[in-house]
């Protein structure tokens, strides 16, 4: 019969104070130690009992050895439980239960336990959360040079060593903290869970999880007569062109074909600035049942909040023109029709497609700023400003729950508007 029991290992690290514990399996004359990773000062530890010291503990790590402790008596628990199933065979050896132990401890891991958490949020229909986890996940591992981490591996250190690796292949601090946050959300979930204790330190607290204010990019009030122009010339061209040729020629001209994509893409991205900045996510899942009586009531997907636009009309001449590309689809706009059973990816697909067709309409139009679906978003934000109005207005009519990510929004604005402040002061004194 196999036994175990937990030892106290001091680290190979130099200046480093605390031991590692780790389980040594006895079986047929044989050992083997099992690495678990928990750390210990060494006067926590009482080596004849081989059990934490809780009676002289100091207050601020009694909390982490208590949990601690009882994560331990899972470890053994599993073990008898492991060797009690084994031992229904003739015979087995250390490898089977260590192996056995690590297949069950899955969860224990950063990959094995996102995987489990992402299959139930998937089920649950959060499949971009379930994506972010793993898209964070799979490069911490990348990092770790394709080895899964075990979560109770994830210090401060590695997460500083992480954040220097992402910095030097170039990221942006935005992308930085978007993998820093779920890997976060990941980590205080297993606590949570009681998978690991609680760390005295918080392994986050030295590397960037907020929101860097970059330069939000908004189209100017010129800007956007621009592309209404070309919107207008790209139908006058495609008009001319279903005048001269029949619908089957057409459907296998590419030339056409790219002017059409282009045309559509340019509606999608006016009507997004026309109802108050809709989101294109919004803009994609809108449904048909959403509008009545000149009136569009949708449910945001990124707060849940629900928002109410009355239909101006360049959107009802938007509108009208998909009817003809939805006769047989619940929503109002072509782009989640087809594939039912992979919207997320469809939709991925779209935006995708979207902000390169906007990347050529930008060219075509002469704007020599980058425009993507999210620049509608900025650009009515940016010129309801312009026109005088409150920021809690404007945060209202965006749907946003918080003033302060409006004045994110309004940034650039605020800063060009200073700017120009400036010039025409210096030119003053210039002139005198």
């Amino acid at each position: 019969m196999a036994s175990f029991r937990f030892h106290l290992r001091p680290s190979r690290r130099k200046g480093q104070p605390t031991a590692l514990l780790f389980i040594r399996i006895i079986h047929q004359r044989k050992y083997k130690d099992l690495r678990r990773e928990y750390s210990l000062y060494p006067h926590e530890w009482d080596a004849a009992s081989h059990t934490v010291r809780l009676c002289q503990a100091d207050p601020s790590r009694l909390h982490y050895l208590k949990d601690l402790q009882e994560q331990m008596q899972k470890d053994l628990r599993l073990l008898g439980q492991i060797t009690d199933l084994l031992g229904q065979k003739p015979a087995y050896t250390i490898g089977e239960i260590i192996e056995h132990f690590h297949s069950i401890q899955g969860e224990h891991t950063l990959l094995g336990f996102c995987r489990k958490l992402s299959g139930e949020l998937t089920l649950a229909g959060r499949t971009r959360t379930a994506r972010a986890y793993v898209s964070a996940v799979r490069s911490l591992v990348r990092f770790c040079q394709g080895k899964d981490v075990a979560l109770c591996e994830i210090d401060h250190r590695l997460m500083r060593s992480y954040e220097h690796y992402l910095l030097e292949k170039g990221l942006q601090m935005n992308t930085i903290a978007f993998y820093m946050r779920n890997l976060r959300t990941l980590y205080n979930k297993a606590i949570a869970a009681r998978i690991i204790p609680a760390r005295q330190t918080n392994p986050f607290a030295e590397v960037f999880t907020g929101v860097y204010q970059t330069r939000r990019r908004s189209l100017t009030t010129e800007d956007m007569n621009t592309l209404y122009k070309l919107q207008q010339k790209l139908h006058r061209q495609l008009n001319v062109m279903q005048s001269n040729f029949s619908s089957e020629v057409l459907d296998r001209d590419p030339h056409y074909l790219r002017l059409d994509r282009l045309r559509e893409a340019l509606m999608y991205f006016m009507f997004a600035y026309h109802s108050r900045g809709m989101s294109f996510i919004d803009l994609a899942h809108l449904k048909k049942s959403e509008i009545s009586h000149q009136r569009i009531r949708y449910k945001r997907k990124k707060t849940g909040g629900y928002l109410e636009i009355r239909i101006t009309k360049p959107m009802r001449q938007i509108i009208s023109y998909f009817k003809k590309h939805t006769r047989n689809s619940g929503y109002v706009f072509p782009i989640l029709t087809g594939c039912p059973g992979d919207q997320h990816i469809t939709y991925e697909t779209a935006l995708s497609r979207q902000n390169k067709l906007l990347k050529e309409l930008a060219v075509l139009a002469g704007i020599s700023k980058r425009i993507s679906t999210h620049v509608a978003r900025h650009t009515w934000a940016t010129l309801a400003k312009r026109m005088g109005y409150a920021v809690a207005l404007i945060s209202e009519g965006l749907g946003h729950r918080d003033t302060q990510v409006t004045s994110i929004y309004l940034a650039s604005f605020e800063r060009s508007v200073l700017d120009e402040l400036s010039n025409k002061l210096s030119a003053i004194v210039q002139t005198a």
